[in-house]
């Protein structure tokens, strides 16, 4: 499986934990945004029958329907790099 933030394989050796983060970049993997559920389209962006809406897609969450294994075919933006990156378009620093 990829991680969604660096796109590197992870290993998982049994099942993915709330603390657990990519030893590549770091970011959780215990979060929406790794999940085979997450879906920016559906209800709380989740095919499962979410309770509640997680605010931060990029954190680690607390869900019990959580399967690792989102298809990470597609880069997750980074926030940071973004704002780098507009800054330098507009001249800022």
């Amino acid at each position: 499986m990829k991680c969604v933030f660096c796109q590197k394989e992870v290993e998982i050796f049994d099942r993915v934990g709330v603390r657990d983060d990519c030893d590549h970049c770091g970011r959780p993997l215990h979060c929406c945004l790794q999940c085979k559920f997450y879906d920016a389209g559906a209800f709380h962006e989740c095919h499962e029958r979410a309770e509640y809406r997680v605010e931060h897609k990029d954190r680690a969450n607390y869900c019990d329907m959580f399967s690792f294994g989102r298809d990470a075919s597609e880069k997750v933006a980074d926030k940071a790099e973004i704002k780098a990156q507009l800054d330098k378009l507009f001249g800022r620093k």
